[in-house]
């Protein structure tokens, strides 16, 4: 595109290119466009690249269980308030796993992670297949 000229690339989206080399670009700003209620405890699936299986608890802690390569992780965080949560689950909901679930999926995972890292603990334990 020549310098000094515009083009709309979409509806909402126009770029110019100015004798500068500059190119201006709109900002958007994200608004909110409703609210949902949740209710405690939560059980949810989230990510991009990697499907984690989480739960929110009445005591604002989220649980996540997930796995990297042959890697299986189960981490937990503490927030502060209800502030912090709706935060979090908001942010969340825009990963393309995500989908709420029920309690036994997460329970099932739950279970699977760590009956294995048991068995990487305690390798003499695992029963002979």
């Amino acid at each position: 595109m020549p310098f000094g000229k515009t083009k709309t690339i979409s509806k909402q989206f126009t770029i110019s290119i100015h004798m500068t080399n500059t190119i201006t670009v709109p900002l958007f700003a994200n608004k909110v466009v409703g609210t949902t209620e949740i209710k405690l405890p939560f059980y949810f699936t989230a990510g991009d690249y990697t499907k984690s299986y989480c739960c929110m608890n009445e005591n604002y802690i989220l649980i996540t269980v997930y796995r990297i390569g042959g890697s299986i992780q189960i981490e937990s965080k503490q927030y502060e308030d209800e502030h912090e949560v709706a935060f979090r689950l908001e942010r969340e909901s825009r990963d393309k796993h995500y989908a709420a679930i029920d309690q036994s999926v997460f329970m099932h995972k739950f279970s699977e992670a760590h009956r294995e890292l048991f068995y990487r603990a305690n390798p003499q334990l695992k029963p002979i297949e």
